[in-house]
């Protein structure tokens, strides 16, 4: 009979080949293709003019607005909504709500320099407006008027080309005849004006 001798190295590799187990294959995960973003979507712009004041009376303008992309070049429009709570104004006692819808147009102009004109509707009392007769009969009532606005703003912060704070000033062309007197006015009560602070993004 035949001697079969085993050398450490073949019964090392003996062991090692039995020893070994099988490594479980990793699960294939389900591929779920992505959905794209709808190009108009990359379009709108969100935001809405802030405005906060505390001198004479407690007065504050949260607006919002939407607008969209027109053309590569920054030209946006949109719809708004003018939203203001202030207290008794110039001798008049009461607190108001005043409001309105508005359509809007924006033009990049230069870097962050852009050009601005919306017509905004507001409802509020007659002597809020430059149509005001002064008879405090009719003054006191509540009626529609609208203001062209037109005026040139900038945005805020390094790289703000076409979206994030801004702030804004326009002119009142309906002054001095007719359109809303705004309490954020430049200069004084009856100023066409307006200064607004906001975002868009």
């Amino acid at each position: 009979m035949r001697k079969i001798t085993l050398t450490p190295a073949l019964i090392i590799s003996f062991f090692a080949a039995f020893s070994q187990e099988e490594e479980p294959k990793e699960k294939e995960r389900p591929t779920f293709f992505e959905e794209q973003r709808p190009a108009w979507k990359d379009k709108m712009r969100y935001g809405g003019n802030l405005w906060l004041g505390f001198f004479g009376a407690f007065y504050v303008d949260v607006s919002p607005m939407v607008g969209y992309q027109l053309t590569n070049k920054g030209t946006y429009a949109g719809i708004g909504a003018t939203l203001i709570y202030q207290g008794s104004w110039q001798g008049q006692t009461g607190n108001e709500f005043i409001y309105g819808p508005r359509i809007w147009a924006r033009q990049q102009i230069w870097r962050m320099i852009f050009a601005h004109a919306e017509y905004e509707i507001m409802n509020a009392k007659s002597y809020r407006f430059y149509s005001s007769t002064g008879n405090q009969n009719t003054d006191n009532l509540t009626k529609w008027e609208g203001s062209p606005l037109v005026g040139l703003g900038f945005y805020q912060g390094r790289g703000a080309r076409d979206r994030g704070s801004f702030i804004s000033a326009m002119y009142n062309l309906g002054y001095p005849n007719k359109g809303f007197i705004s309490p954020q006015g430049l200069g004084g009560n009856n100023s066409p004006i307006v200064v607004r602070y906001g975002f868009l993004f």
